[in-house]
């Protein structure tokens, strides 16, 4: 993980055990397993199959404080001044705030909302063989927003199903390096859209 990344997941971990601490005693914890399906909007890039992990602490009745990391890889292939053929690792840190609706008892409706800090990693695949020349890109990990919704199913006094839909929001920075022998070094920088439908679910753990 880079340093930006590792800054961001130690502050939000220090966030969300501040709030275990203030509210621990009174409500309850949640910790949170959860796999699905990563839709990218680029029309290069393939569906991705996610898992990550998540804590939630609460604030109020119907509020709590958010932390997910998640994980997934995709497929791209090659299209104009966007990724080439290859493979995309893309590693969500998420910090957020989600309010809980009022329920029935067994199903709740929930909303959330954050921001968090996106790792990717790309590494290009096979291309046409062009004689002393070597083509490489990168994607530039960043900063991104997030909001979407779920429902929760009560299974017992301390296990939970969920499932939730989050839209992701990111446009990351990329570029296309090209080493010629004859012609030498040449760049382009590109833009990557990272947007993301997001459908995931998963059990949660209530301490």
């Amino acid at each position: 993980m880079k340093a930006s990344g590792r800054r961001f997941a130690v502050a939000t971990l220090s966030v969300v055990c501040l709030a275990v601490s203030a509210f621990g005693q009174t409500r309850r914890v949640a910790l949170s397993l959860q796999a699905g399906g990563a839709g990218h909007e680029e029309n290069n890039l393939n569906v991705g199959l996610a898992a990550g992990i998540g804590v939630a602490a609460p604030l109020a009745p119907r509020l709590s404080v958010t932390f997910e990391a998640d994980s997934w890889g995709t497929r791209s292939q090659t299209s104009f001044r966007k990724l080439y053929n290859g493979h995309l690792r893309v590693r969500p840190f998420l910090l957020g705030l989600r309010y809980e609706f009022r329920g029935n008892g067994y199903f709740t409706p929930y909303a959330s909302a954050g921001v968090g800090y996106i790792e990717t990693k790309f590494r290009i695949g096979s291309l046409p063989v062009i004689p002393n020349v070597t083509i490489d890109q990168s994607v530039r990990s960043g900063w991104a927003g997030y909001f979407g919704g779920g429902i929760v199913w009560r299974l017992s006094g301390f296990w939970d199903f969920f499932a939730q839909i989050d839209y992701l929001i990111r446009t990351a920075p990329g570029r296309t390096v090209v080493r010629d022998a004859a012609l030498g070094l040449a760049t382009d920088d590109i833009l990557i859209n990272l947007h993301v439908v997001y459908m995931k679910v998963g059990v949660r753990f209530l301490l």
